[in-house]
């Protein structure tokens, strides 16, 4: 099901879970396709002298931490000296174990936390739950990384959670959304509090088709549903609540935290399978391009996606609204990107100016 059918759990995860030995890059590379790490395992040795001294002590919680880019994002903040709580996800123990197991021995003395209470994104309940069990074991908390999500092809059928909510929009924004009210008095609690949002360069393409769909985030008119375009929505209402939760956070005075967004580029993931690239985005034939052919010729690894999230949640002159990604767009090391320069630049939600309506964010 990771490999590309629809399914309502988890695309980042390999089937039969985060693999405990030194293998997990391999078995990613093998079953999505694409290269090894390439920026990952410099990043492991320079960054903690480029990063290190303001991390240490510092705890982020990071969604989705068992697998894909989750793992490595957690993998190379525990480098870097956080405190990196991991929250388990109900029916995926042995995933979760296999994750603490690899990041303890890349990182040996990691500080890793399992709150004890789970999350899952696919259920309201579960994520007041879980926001009360860390409200109640935490006094505060530095980073909160908003990276698990899920997707799907122009061919699936709509997923209904049991809140009645659309489950791609559900899982990828609302409860991300819920999660971040829930523990905003964490953040706040911080000297220097951040929120980081994993978005997508999926969100502009087609700008108009997204646009259109604002007014309809539950994806209720089923002749119309295209599972792809709400995943392509859902990542365009996370650049609109970041633009939203920081113009609150400033009226509000609340000037110690932030909140950033990060695009993985073409990162070779279980969510692409899902997706169906060259079918949902490219708009081939079914079958004529693989997502393992275009990971092969355009994409990175799980391990190299992860790194613009991690400089998000580190770097030291972020602002609010700043977006980071790999250079090229697809690949490459990861910057910090100007939305208002790229080719998509017109269809980008993370830009005022751009054809999203301006109150598009209050709106969402």
């Amino acid at each position: 099901r990771a490999m590309g059918a629809c399914s309502s759990r988890n695309a980042a995860t390999a089937p039969g879970g985060v693999l405990e030995d030194a293998s997990y890059a391999t078995t990613l590379a093998d079953q999505y396709g694409g290269p090894m790490p390439a920026l990952f395992p410099q990043a492991m040795a320079d960054w903690p002298g480029m990063y290190g001294a303001r991390c240490e002590g510092k705890t982020a919680l990071i969604t989705g931490g068992t697998s894909g880019i989750g793992l490595y994002l957690a993998t190379l903040l525990a480098r870097l000296g956080f405190e990196v709580l991991l929250p388990a996800r109900p029916g995926f123990e042995a995933e979760l174990a296999g994750a603490l197991s690899t990041i303890a021995e890349a990182v040996p003395g990691a500080r890793l936390v399992v709150p004890e209470v789970g999350l899952e994104l696919g259920s309201f309940e579960s994520v007041r739950a879980f926001a009360a069990a860390v409200r109640k074991a935490r006094t505060k908390l530095d980073v909160l990384c908003c990276n698990a999500g899920r997707g799907g092809s122009s061919t699936c059928a709509r997923e209904v959670t049991e809140d009645g909510m659309e489950s791609i929009m559900q899982i990828n924004l609302l409860s991300h959304f819920l999660l971040c009210s829930e523990l905003l008095p964490l953040l706040r609690a911080s000297p220097a509090g951040r929120v980081v949002l994993q978005t997508s360069a999926a969100r502009f393409q087609p700008g108009a088709v997204t646009r259109k769909k604002l007014g309809d985030l539950n994806g209720t008119d089923e002749r119309a549903f295209n599972a792809f375009s709400q995943y392509q929505l859902s990542k365009a209402g996370c650049c609109l609540f970041m633009r939203a939760l920081n113009q609150r956070l400033l009226r509000a005075g609340v000037d110690n935290v932030i909140a950033c967004a990060a695009d993985p580029g073409l990162s070779a993931t279980g969510i692409n399978m899902q997706h169906n690239l060259g079918h949902s985005w490219l708009w081939m034939p079914d079958g004529c391009i693989s997502t393992r052919c275009l990971h092969a010729h355009f994409g990175q690894h799980a391990a190299d996606g992860g790194l613009p999230a991690a400089l998000a949640c580190v770097d030291e002159h972020a602002k609010r609204n700043d977006w980071y990604t790999p250079k090229s767009g697809l690949s490459g090391k990861p910057v910090k990107g100007n939305p208002r320069r790229h080719m998509h630049a017109h269809f980008d939600p993370l830009n005022e100016g751009s054809r999203f309506p301006a109150d598009a964010p209050d709106a969402l």
